[in-house]
């Protein structure tokens, strides 16, 4: 019976971090995109609408931030360990594939100024599939 409410518990309280962090990211990212597209299409440009929005964006990263760290935190051993490996790849790929986007215009390897953004999309694959491959190999 211990144990069955423990699990019970466990499961509980997972599943809340779980919506919490994907409130606070849905958040963020809501955030993001505002303060991206807002200053061209909705407010043109305006310096204090934009300072509010960057701002706003800052404070809902904060929070995306924490609420991820409690539900790491709420997670066992072999979840953590998952979500360390998949963090330090993540970090990892990101790193070096940024250092290179960032000098392939310089050194005139492509003709267009590469997009900061990519970085993100590479971080956040890499992180998706480190996930997928180590749930496998720990299952």
């Amino acid at each position: 019976m211990k144990t069955n409410d423990h699990d019970e518990n466990f499961s509980s309280r997972t599943a809340r971090n779980t919506k919490h962090l994907a409130f606070w990211t849905g958040l963020w990212l809501l955030s993001l995109a505002l303060v991206s597209f807002g200053p061209t299409l909705l407010w043109d440009y305006h310096k204090v609408i934009t300072i509010c929005t960057v701002v706003t964006n800052v404070v809902m990263g904060y929070k995306m931030i924490m609420a991820n760290k409690q539900h790491l935190q709420g997670l066992d051993e072999l979840q953590q360990r998952i979500q360390l490996e998949a963090m330090a790849t993540s970090l990892g790929v990101s790193m070096v594939f940024g250092a290179l986007f960032g000098l392939i215009e310089a050194i005139k390897l492509v003709s267009f100024t590469p997009n900061p953004s990519s970085i993100l999309f590479v971080m956040g694959i890499t992180y998706f599939i480190t996930i997928l491959v180590r749930s496998r190999t720990y299952s």
